[in-house]
């Protein structure tokens, strides 16, 4: 999997390989698509470019890539079933099969694998839990409000101070791989335990 990738670079990456393929890019700052203008990368919490890059915006209509949003990511995980009863893990209810579906603590000798060597879930999606944590568009909130969040399809609040990520890590317990875990830290950041995976606009 993708890691030591930032928010940012995850918006960068989208968008280069949106144009690269002639798809129509998904973001925008300073009003423009081309990632080669919106300059230097922030790299701390506190560096005055997170202002900008923080005030970038999505095109939902675009056919470009880009990161899912918390609750995409949350029904691509569940395999559609976001129902009360549904799924704890990205294929499994059962901890004991967890280790069929997920690298996680007890199972991945601290380090990242090579991706799709798991069993996948109902929708042919590997590693959606453990591996490595993967961003999301949204902003995080400590609870979920659908009236906040913007209902039953929500990009979330237009203001944060951490950006969503998912789905738990090589150096996680069970708990965190639990596709109802919601975590987030500053955009700005890179890790060794977080990366991404994009989506793409249905054409039908």
């Amino acid at each position: 999997p993708a890691y030591y990738v930032s928010w940012y670079d995850a918006l960068v990456y989208c968008n280069k390989r949106s144009r690269a393929e002639g798809l129509k890019p998904c973001y925008s700052i300073n009003d423009s698509t081309n990632p080669e203008k919106w300059g230097k990368l922030p790299t701390s919490e506190d560096d005055p470019l997170c202002a900008t890059w923080d005030a970038a915006t999505c095109n939902w209509n675009a056919n470009g890539y880009r990161l899912p949003t918390d609750a995409e990511w949350e029904y691509a995980a569940r395999a559609g079933d976001n129902t009360v009863d549904s799924l704890t893990y990205s294929g499994t209810s059962d901890v004991n099969e967890l280790e069929k579906y997920a690298w996680y603590y007890d199972n991945s000798d601290y380090t990242t694998h090579e991706v799709g060597k798991k069993e996948a879930n109902v929708f042919g999606l590997y590693d959606m839990s453990g591996n490595v944590w993967e961003w999301c568009w949204n902003w995080f909130t400590s609870e979920y409000d659908e009236n906040t969040e913007g209902g039953s399809d929500p990009t979330g609040t237009s203001v944060g101070s951490y950006r969503v990520y998912r789905g738990g890590s090589w150096g996680n317990d069970s708990d965190y791989c639990a596709v109802s875990y919601r975590y987030g830290y500053y955009p700005c950041y890179r890790f060794n335990f977080l990366g991404f995976r994009v989506v793409r606009a249905s054409s039908n």
